[in-house]
């Protein structure tokens, strides 16, 4: 994962209260952590689990979710 896709989703995450991981095989790492996330080292094609618990962790989800099926805000690369 790029570093610009990395700190969209921990700009999205620290907006909310609810804590927020990602996981990619065994590894799962927090939300709010740019370096972390990014060493998931997840591609193109990679299954990343979204995990959420909070009040708001359905509202952090969708916005997640949004973010990833926008390709992070260029509908031109997919691959970002």
């Amino acid at each position: 994962m790029h570093a610009r896709a990395a700190t969209l989703i921990a700009e999205v995450v620290r907006r909310h209260q609810s804590k927020v991981s990602l996981r990619k095989g065994p590894e799962r790492v927090e939300g709010t952590d740019v370096l972390q996330i990014m060493s998931l080292g997840a591609g193109e094609g990679d299954e990343v689990i979204l995990e959420a618990a909070g009040n708001d962790a359905e509202v952090v989800l969708d916005a997640l979710t949004a973010l990833f099926d926008g390709h992070f805000g260029n509908e031109d690369d997919p691959t970002d």
